[in-house]
């Protein structure tokens, strides 16, 4: 993974800048080694937060965009409750109505992975590091301590980094969790730092110092930025100018392809339907014709009851005669 072009690259260039940051306090600031290199992954935080700064800008206006059309998809949601299809498509409608990218508070998060692998491997010296030239700055920072730390490159035995992880990432959590509604949501989010310390707790110390870093960092820019920003207006977010969104474009045009496939499947089922009526109500009416005839034929063959159209015993055909011989004389 870590010879991958790009994620080498990546591991190289911060390799680089904890090298130049640490060579900077010890020979400018005359730092000691145990506080040089803890300082220089300090720094190397506050860099890469500063070049995502942008992002988290438009992360936190996403979230406050997404909690003021809260109560319209909420309508969506009842009105379509139903149709899964047409509340996609009603949804996205919203999204593009109200200029909101539900997507853009994903991004700072998938950016910051890559960021803390190619840091994992820059300081137990993996990929494009184990190479020989690179190996007395990569030994050099793992065997650097740091405040109660005695390896930057090992786990922290005391655990305090794994714990101080666990706090501020809580903390960090709970006011991200201000713009948010959804309560399940809110649960996943908050269990993720006590689940995340069963993968963690053997990483490197150095990389607790990145981490509780970025919490504090995190903690003391959403407070920052909840003070600058004002509150999403529904007018002021619809009169907006419209920004070109290839990814919403695209996902919109997928969504509005699927919906017309799906209506023009359900048309082709009706007509088939329409098609097929006639032809259940003529084998019916053929039925029900053939019902008639045999009923009228079993009422032309049907045998008389006992008693009628036989003559009775002791009966003859002379009195029959005799009794309408007069009226026909």
């Amino acid at each position: 993974m870590y010879s991958w072009p790009i994620l080498s690259q990546l591991v190289l260039l911060l390799h680089w800048i904890l090298v130049t940051i640490n060579g900077f306090l010890q020979d400018t600031l005359r730092l000691p080694s145990y506080w040089s290199w803890g300082l220089a992954i300090i720094g190397l935080t506050i860099i890469v937060r500063l070049i995502l700064f942008p992002l988290t800008w438009k992360q936190f206006a996403s979230a406050q965009a997404m909690q003021a059309i809260q109560p319209k998809i909420k309508e969506l949601q009842k009105k379509f409750k139903n149709d899964r299809g047409k509340l996609q498509q009603e949804t996205m409608k919203l999204y593009q109505e109200h200029r909101v990218n539900p997507f853009a508070s994903c991004l700072p998060l998938f950016l910051q992975l890559p960021v803390f692998i190619s840091l994992y491997a820059a300081i137990k010296g993996l990929g494009p590091l184990s190479a020989p030239i690179y190996q007395p700055s990569v030994h050099a920072l793992n065997n650097a301590s740091f405040l109660w730390i005695p390896h930057l490159g090992l786990p922290d035995p005391t655990y305090i980094m794994l714990i101080l992880y666990v706090v501020t990432q809580l903390i960090s959590t709970e006011l991200m969790l201000v713009t948010q509604t959804d309560k399940t949501q809110k649960m996943i989010m908050r269990a993720m730092p006590i689940m995340f310390v069963f993968f963690l707790w053997k990483f490197p110390a150095g990389l607790f110092v990145y981490w509780v870093t970025t919490n504090v960092w995190t903690i003391g820019q959403q407070l920052l930025i909840r003070k600058v920003m004002k509150p999403a207006d529904l007018e002021t977010m619809s009169t907006k100018p419209v920004k070109r969104s290839r990814f919403m474009e695209a996902i919109t045009a997928g969504q509005d392809d699927r919906m017309k496939g799906r209506e023009k499947l359900i048309a082709e089922q009706r007509r088939k339907k329409g098609l097929d009526a006639p032809a259940e109500g003529d084998d019916k009416a053929g039925g029900a014709k053939q019902g008639g005839a045999k009923q009228g034929a079993s009422k032309t063959t049907r045998k008389p009851p006992p008693g009628k159209g036989k003559r009775k015993p002791g009966a003859t055909p002379g009195k029959a005669q005799s009794q309408s011989g007069p009226d026909g004389g």
